[in-house]
């Protein structure tokens, strides 16, 4: 099999990631990219700065490639960089206001790192689900849970019947459960492998 072979399975894409497989490192890109930035979002609050820590991490992992032996350890090394690089920006901005004599607004959130991760994977599962639905499906779907929409209005701007649209948002549900069941189950794995403290 070559790379990119639809048959390849994550651990696939992961032992040619750690041989220095360029297209395993596209497939790593797609897969984490949105929730590593949406991870480095809760920490240093601005998209754009999210975007750069993202991008940089992948590019700090992919140097440490022939270390990270499975598609566990190359998520976990993916976090612990996103972690690390946003909190060192957000000690660099405090600096730099204290010179300014700023001050930003206290954050009030007690998230604590963890709670970032969960928030983040449950985003890439579900982001990942969502490109595998049919495109009227994943339409319905993403207007009537991400932009609040109801029936009605979806029917309008669509041009379609509302049963219709009820039809679509249920055969889409349907299909994010079955895809989302083992992801799911995989992801506790990981949390309590990598991320809870160990005893």
């Amino acid at each position: 099999m070559e790379a990119g072979d639809h048959n390849w399975t994550k651990e696939d894409y992961a032992a040619a990631f750690q041989q220095g497989n360029e297209q395993a490192l596209a497939f790593i890109y797609r897969d984490f990219h949105p929730a590593l930035a949406h991870y480095a979002h809760q920490w240093v609050q601005d998209r754009s700065i999210a975007e750069e820590i993202a991008a940089e991490t992948l590019v700090k992992t992919w140097k440490m490639h022939w270390k990270l032996d499975s598609y566990g350890a190359i998520r976990a090394y993916l976090y612990k960089i996103v972690h690390r690089d946003s909190l060192r920006h957000i000690s660099r901005e405090k600096k730099r206001a204290a010179v300014h004599q700023q001050s930003k607004p206290a954050q009030t959130t007690t998230d604590t790192p963890f709670d970032h991760v969960v928030r983040s994977e449950v985003y890439r599962l579900i982001h990942t689900a969502l490109k595998d639905l049919s495109p009227a499906n994943r339409k319905v779907i993403v207007m009537h849970y991400l932009e609040g929409k109801t029936t009605g209005q979806i029917a309008r701007e669509l041009n379609v019947h509302p049963s219709t649209v009820k039809t679509q948002k249920n055969r889409g549900l349907q299909a994010l459960r079955k895809q989302l069941m083992r992801p799911v189950l995989i992801l506790f794995y990981f949390l309590v492998k990598f991320l809870l403290p160990q005893v």
